[in-house]
């Protein structure tokens, strides 16, 4: 089963109701995005990155490849220490830019002292070596380990600043040719093995649409037409629901959006219901609260059915697969508010290579990225087309752009929602995401 073909009502004459889901066209214009780009601009943030590995690299050229081990190897562990340590002391604070800075500098902080400790050590033992050839090797050794160590320090704070709560930050990092070309030598692994501190340094209410640090593609398009809302939202409203629950394990209420796809049976995010084991449904976002199950988790594609006994509201129906430029309407709950409906604008469609909902499996999805104001929220509500047909399933936010949003398609959703209304049996909603 899957979203079911609207029956035609007067108030649909905006838009043509779209095929079945089994039908719905595949976008013939899709393509993966790699960063870095070539030919841009160097900026501030490069110039400061490359005199800092001028000065490393000088400093352990002088320095040496014992005393340099010994320093990178403190170093790591020290920050290893402080990435084990600090989230359990930060537990109690609120997600934003104070816990993110107090994160990262306690971070830098612990491991800085260590390296110190290890250079007092890597000293005494380099006054050992007195053969000269020797000296050279160890000085030219201890320029190439201080200048990896470096790069690896700047690819790290980098990736903790980029997705974190200081817009103006995370565009400076996305734009660096520097951090860009570190990524891309930096093993796919790497950022699986900081999942979890990120997850607490983030601070970001949704999951990753793309890795690495580069930048967003964000496609100019014309201003989302405001005409387009008002009929949609219409027709589709009786179907959208609000969905609220706490994550125990989190110590955090999760409130997002979701619409009905087969009788007594809900989509939404599976962000939006990790970790909760008792979700709750409001038709509209008012009234009886309706007990749910949640009876299909996919922490990969970040989708999540909720069985609802008790839900009188009719499925909505299947839009078609929009093109570039399309208008489309992003309908919810944002911010845990009433409902609300805002105009889109369809940038492009992508195969975007990003994260799990927990920033560890890496994941290709077909997404739409929307010229939108998309909220905290507003997660696994309906993208609709100007008849109030569902084309999508909003997921994400730009990092570095609050204009730009994304939903996953149809044809992306499709696998999921065809299961819908044969899942009957309770999952487990995985452990809760922190941010």
């Amino acid at each position: 089963m899957g979203l079911h073909r609207r029956r035609p009502r007067r108030a649909a004459a905006r838009g043509r109701p779209g095929a079945p889901l089994g039908r719905l066209a595949r976008a013939a214009d899709v393509g993966r995005h790699r960063w870095p780009a070539g030919g841009r601009p160097v900026s501030t943030l490069d110039v400061v990155l490359l005199l800092l590995l001028i000065v490393y690299g000088l400093s352990g050229l002088r320095q040496g490849l014992v005393v340099g081990l010994l320093s990178v190897g403190a170093f790591i562990a020290g920050a290893g220490l402080g990435m084990w340590l600090l989230p359990m002391l930060v537990g109690s604070m609120e997600p934003g830019r104070t816990r993110t800075v107090v994160v990262v500098a306690g971070v830098l902080l612990i491991a800085w002292g260590c390296q110190l400790l290890g250079s007092l050590v890597g000293r005494r033992l380099r006054d050992v070596i007195t053969w000269q050839p020797a000296q050279v090797v160890d000085s030219a050794l201890g320029a190439v380990a201080a200048v990896l160590a470096v790069a690896l320090v700047s690819w790290f704070v980098a990736g903790a600043v980029r997705a974190g709560p200081m817009p103006s930050l995370a565009r400076a990092v996305a734009s660096s040719q520097v951090i860009s070309t570190i990524g891309t030598l930096v093993p796919p692994q790497a950022e699986s093995l900081f999942a979890g501190f990120r997850s607490v340094v983030e601070a970001n209410d949704f999951p990753r649409v793309f890795s690495g640090t580069g930048e967003e593609p964000l496609k100019e398009v014309a201003a989302p037409n405001d005409a387009v809302v008002g009929g949609a939202a219409s027709i589709a409203q009786a179907g959208i629901v609000k969905i609220t629950g706490t994550a125990e394990a989190c110590r955090k209420g999760s409130e997002g959006s979701g619409f009905v796809v087969a009788p007594q049976r809900v989509v939404t995010n599976a962000h939006v219901v990790a970790g909760v084991s008792e979700p709750q449904v409001q038709v509209g976002g008012k009234g009886e609260r309706l007990d749910a199950t949640v009876v299909l988790f996919d922490p990969s594609e970040d989708l999540a059915v909720l069985a609802v006994p008790g839900l009188r509201a009719e499925p909505l129906g299947a839009g078609r697969q929009l093109g570039p430029s399309a208008d489309a309407v992003v309908a919810g709950f944002p911010q845990d508010g009433p409902f609300t409906a805002v105009p889109a604008r369809v940038r492009e469609v992508v195969r975007a290579e990003g994260k799990d909902i927990y920033g560890k499996a890496t994941v290709i999805r077909q997404v739409y990225s929307l010229a939108a104001d998309v909220e905290p929220g507003n997660s696994g509500g309906p993208l609709l087309d100007p008849g109030g047909n569902v084309v999508g399933v909003v997921f994400a936010r730009s990092l570095t752009d609050r204009g730009t949003g994304y939903a996953l398609t149809l044809d992306e959703t499709r696998p999921v929602l065809q299961k819908a209304q044969e899942a009957t049996r309770e999952v487990s909603t995985g452990p809760c995401t922190t941010g």
